[in-house]
């Protein structure tokens, strides 16, 4: 038998969030579609952070829920749009049923985000924390920070060699600070 109240929201016409699979790295299209062309109400939160490439430091924003969007639509009157949209692989379902999300999780996550949909993640390296050298003769290896010499933008790390722990100066800017998740405790 099939519980009432996980299936009415099928046959209702009320606007409910939906999880919505995404193409892989085609978050960013299907939300301009599904935004431009239905006129829905999308969320898709995204991290901003400095990232090392072979041509230097650059700011990076990705997917917070990689594959993954939130979309407020009344279900039995929109779904095969959005399942037809470009970007749009299907609406996330369990048992062949939508999966609703409630509204505070939605609102919660909003909390946390600055500027509609980006969470900055900081760069600021602290003593204390671990780095990864980015360039450099030490270039990949992870350290740690035992001083931040402001005066000559250099940080002092901690580097285990040869079964010994040596300080070494490096150039703040050949180190990226070790990122952790912004919504992890």
């Amino acid at each position: 038998m099939v519980d009432k109240k996980t299936t009415e929201h099928l046959f209702s016409g009320e606007m409910l969030w939906y999880c919505v699979k995404a193409k892989p790295k085609q978050e960013g299209s299907a939300t301009r579609l599904l935004r431009s062309e239905l006129g829905l109400e999308v969320f898709c939160p995204k991290i901003r952070f400095k990232r090392a490439r072979s041509t230097g430091i650059v700011w990076v924003n990705e997917a917070m829920f990689p594959g993954y969007l939130f979309v407020r639509f009344v279900y039995p009157e929109l779904y095969r749009r959005v399942a037809a949209t470009r970007g749009v692989a299907k609406t996330l379902s369990f048992g062949g049923r939508p999966c609703v999300l409630d509204e505070a999780i939605i609102t919660d996550l909003r909390r946390h985000v600055a500027d509609g949909e980006i969470i900055e993640i900081s760069s600021e390296i602290k003593e204390g924390e671990e780095v990864k050298v980015i360039e450099g003769p030490f270039v990949g290896i992870r350290a740690l920070v035992s001083r931040i010499l402001p005066a000559r933008d250099r940080v002092a790390i901690l580097l285990n060699m040869l079964g010994q722990e040596r300080e070494i100066e490096v150039a703040h800017s050949a180190l990226l600070p070790d990122l952790h998740h912004p919504l992890a405790g």
